[in-house]
């Protein structure tokens, strides 16, 4: 789906630990890259990099259950595709034609900018909890900070503490 034109747009996207994309380009703070080819959305795509206005999105690329993604606030300009996928919940994504990396930020930045955000809901925790791996420290501080989110819960349980039968039982709040 695709909006207004847009000029250009901030947002954050997600590399392997050593900085490549899953293409294996390096990037560099304070870089700007440029594409070449058509400027299109997906995995097959010619040309764009791929980034996301929710930080939580863009763990939709990486296997972060089994890797430590690193993210990058970056900034896009040029040719902009933007698609939204609704039957999933992922939007404001974006295939841009210059991509500058803006700085990376450290796994604590991660974390705070999903439990800060006050105008978040549990749909985007959820796919935080289950885009990345967490330490026992990480789990318990989102058990904590959630603990009134059934939705949430269950997604730790069952992403992060591998509990495959949360869903089945349901999950009791503590009162």
């Amino acid at each position: 789906m695709k909006k207004d034109k847009l000029d250009r747009v901030v947002g954050y996207k997600a590399f392997n630990d050593d900085h490549t994309n899953r293409y294996g380009l390096y990037f560099e703070e304070g870089m700007t890259y440029t594409s070449e080819g058509k400027v299109s959305f997906g995995v097959n795509s010619t040309g764009g990099f791929h980034m996301c206005k929710n930080l939580e999105d863009t763990l939709r690329y990486f296997i972060g259950l089994e890797n430590d993604p690193v993210v990058a606030e970056v900034e896009g300009s040029g040719d902009i595709v933007e698609y939204e996928d609704d039957y999933n919940g992922y939007y404001d994504m974006y295939s841009v034609e210059r991509l500058e990396v803006k700085r990376f930020l450290s796994r604590e930045e991660m974390l705070y900018t999903i439990l800060d955000d006050t105008h978040i809901y549990d749909e985007r925790v959820c796919r935080f909890v289950q885009g990345i791996r967490m330490n026992p420290v990480e789990i318990e501080l989102f058990k904590e900070y959630f603990e009134d989110s059934p939705r949430v819960l269950q997604a730790i349980a069952y992403y992060q503490e591998g509990d495959t039968e949360v869903y089945n039982r349901g999950l009791k709040l503590k009162k």
